[in-house]
């Protein structure tokens, strides 16, 4: 009786295994990820949302723009933003707003995230992570013109390109859709055409008005081609609230004073997510005002 040598057996299965400790994280691996953007200011919410994202332990947390008001120097952010939220920043991947290019170059922007190892792409503020089975794309709503424009549309292109197959979250701080005080941001619609067009993009996150607001949106890519995207925006996190045109809408607007600050929750799965709107009511983990999911 012939005998399989052993050797190569083990040698083979021994490869199989250091192969497998390089693949991506299991499909049935959940992520917690707080969100919110327009965070710090002097006399805001910030110590509230911070203490509430700490409770909620994420792996990840996305802050969409406008860290600190009013005009992002170091000096505001060393006075506002850091002593509430330093600790939280070695899990931080951030876009930049509107406020932090009141800095020339967003410059104390810059300073924060090149000090805290932040995400950023070369000199570029846009850039992309991977976590659990998801990849997060961040982008800069503030340069959406010129060169540098032209090559932040060439990333996101290549980025949607590479990323063909992963569920996708994808953020900017400026809203293309809003019905919150600054309405709709209609020079960022060269982002949401591209963005809302890949079926992998799941959800997009915005910041800029001081609300909640969560609408599935359906996007029509072809003459029978249809298909939904999620668009939550959450520019809570401490600056002054904001009343909206438009009433309140259980499940979907969230505007006033009244609400208090908040943060938005996000559990990711290979098959889906659920998200958590939470105000930073002082309990441990907040008061939940709004809640969903979503298969895939």
């Amino acid at each position: 009786m012939r005998t399989r040598p052993l050797v190569p057996m083990v040698v083979g299965l021994a490869l199989m295994l250091i192969a497998s400790s390089f693949q991506p994280a299991r499909a049935n691996t959940t992520v917690t990820i707080v969100a919110v953007g327009d965070v710090a200011m002097a006399k805001g919410g910030q110590a509230k949302t911070a203490a509430l994202t700490k409770n909620l332990k994420p792996q990840q947390v996305l802050l969409l723009g406008d860290l600190v008001y009013k005009s992002g120097t170091d000096q505001e952010f060393n006075k506002y933003f850091l002593p509430k939220w330093k600790s939280l920043l070695p899990k931080t991947w951030a876009v930049p707003g509107n406020h932090e290019y009141r800095t020339a170059n967003a410059a104390g922007y810059r300073n924060l995230i090149a000090q805290n190892s932040m995400p950023a792409t070369g000199e570029n503020l846009w850039w992309v992570k991977q976590t659990g089975a998801w990849s997060v794309i961040g982008l800069d709503s503030e340069v959406l013109t010129g060169a540098t424009g032209d090559k932040q549309i060439e990333f996101l292109k290549q980025t949607l390109r590479d990323n063909d197959g992963r569920p996708t979250i994808v953020t900017w701080h400026r809203p293309t859709f809003s019905r919150g005080y600054h309405g709709d941001q209609t020079d960022t619609s060269s982002l949401w055409n591209l963005v809302s067009a890949d079926k992998d993009v799941k959800l997009v996150l915005w910041g800029h008005d001081h609300n909640y607001e969560q609408v599935e949106r359906t996007v029509q890519t072809g003459t029978t081609t249809e298909h939904k995207v999620n668009t939550i925006v959450v520019g809570t996190g401490g600056a002054d609230l904001r009343k909206c045109s438009t009433p309140n809408i259980s499940g979907e607007l969230i505007c006033g004073k009244k609400n208090n600050y908040g943060v938005l929750q996000l559990k990711l799965e290979a098959n889906g997510y659920s998200w958590s709107y939470r105000n930073a009511n002082g309990k441990k983990l907040g008061r939940q005002l709004d809640s969903g999911r979503l298969n895939f």
